[in-house]
């Protein structure tokens, strides 16, 4: 679990002492935590629907586990700590689309057309989306 470890305080180092919302501390708490329970955000999409969100952080193939070892300080498809914080406006202001299963929210950023984003596979019988990836299209 080393590497989870690292890529934690990576996480905690490139945000440093800045100022958050709430829901940024949201964020980082479950980014920053190995065990206990998941974390939750209400987000409302462009279209208006109200998307809640639970991000595991215990689990290594979905969710903050799985975006800080694949996604964060990687070589390809990465995104930076200050972009994870913020996940929540990709679905706010994102498009949205169905792949594989999977409800996608994709943003276009403002620098260099990267693309971000967000994972979502929903949970039927609760109605809740769980973060499964966050990532970019940066090679």
């Amino acid at each position: 679990m080393a590497l989870i470890d690292d890529r934690i305080a990576q996480f905690k180092a490139e945000i440093g002492d800045r100022e958050l919302t709430e829901e940024q501390m949201k964020i980082f708490n479950a980014f920053t935590k190995k065990n206990g329970a998941a974390t939750y955000l209400n987000v409302t999409d462009m279209d208006g629907r109200n998307v809640r969100i639970k991000i595991y952080s215990n689990k290594i193939k979905t969710g903050s586990q799985h975006i800080l070892i694949n996604h964060f300080g990687t070589m390809i498809h990465w995104v930076t700590a200050w972009e994870i914080l913020n996940l929540y406006e990709v679905v706010e202001r994102g498009a949205h689309y169905i792949s594989n299963g999977y409800v996608v929210y994709r943003m276009d950023t403002d620098y260099n057309g990267v693309k971000i984003s967000t994972v979502l596979k929903f949970v039927e019988d609760k109605g809740i989306a769980v973060l499964k990836s966050f990532y970019s299209n940066r090679e």
